[in-house]
């Protein structure tokens, strides 16, 4: 079975597909989706505030543009975000495109740029322009709504799991990383999973051991192991095997 980050994998490669301002539109419909927005002709399918695998086929079942019209030269679609309505706009600007998610009398906006990177979804830049459009634009919308609706922000399991993620990779104090791990299992396998994560902590932790310069450039399976051995040894415990008949 697809995972959800499967689904708008392809829901992204197809909006790489178009051309121009279109193409950087239905980027930005595709993270809006994504971040748990659900278009009006959809809505009556769903009962929840976040996106979900199923809302990704059907989305991905559809052309993009059917989600979304174009009037003047300017885009326009319309989501709902716990019964609310939402406008997603895309306005050209020359070789650019303003987006603008809003909300009664809430709106944020960023500008997309026709690059000749936003080309493949593997690319670090489309992650990147993800980060950027949910920290500045579709999360902010989402959090406005459901102050109003529900009475509070939604929690850090709440928000896209990159950017748990990219919250993660900025608290490389062990300490800390073993308190956020027991808020809860999704929070745990975020830092738990995180190679790139463990492995800065040993790097800026143990730097001055003469093996970790061979670590780095050999390959690790798993550089949290490699750190409790190195906290281990730091502290002088021992390895106690338990021997079960």
């Amino acid at each position: 079975m697809n995972s959800l980050s499967d689904e708008f994998s392809s829901l992204l490669s197809n909006a790489l597909t178009s051309l121009g301002h279109e193409r950087l539109f239905n980027i930005a419909f595709v993270f809006t989706v994504e971040t748990g927005f659900i278009p009006t002709t959809l809505a009556e399918h769903f009962d929840s505030t976040n996106s979900n695998i199923k809302l990704a086929k059907m989305v991905n079942n559809m052309p993009l543009n059917s989600f979304w019209h174009k009037n003047h030269n300017i885009f326009n679609a319309e989501l709902v975000m716990s019964n609310q309505l939402c406008h997603l706009t895309g306005v050209p600007n020359h070789d650019s495109l303003i987006i603008t998610l809003s909300f009664s009398n809430v709106s944020k906006c960023i500008y997309f740029e026709i690059d000749e990177s936003i080309s493949s979804i593997n690319t670090e830049h489309v992650f990147n322009l993800s980060l950027k459009y949910k920290d500045l634009v579709s999360v902010p919308i989402k959090c406005a709504i459901l102050e109003i609706t529900v009475g509070q922000y939604p929690g850090l399991c709440g928000i896209p799991e990159e950017l748990i993620t990219h919250i993660v990779t900025k608290l490389n104090n062990p300490s800390d990383l073993y308190e956020l791990m027991r808020c809860c299992k999704k929070i745990y396998h975020s830092v738990i999973d995180n190679q790139f994560l463990w492995k800065t902590i040993v790097v800026e932790n143990y730097s001055h051991e003469a093996v970790v310069s061979h670590l780095i450039r050999d390959p690790i399976l798993d550089w949290r192991l490699v750190f409790y051995e190195f906290n281990r040894l730091k502290s002088n415990r021992r390895v106690v095997d338990i021997i079960r008949e």
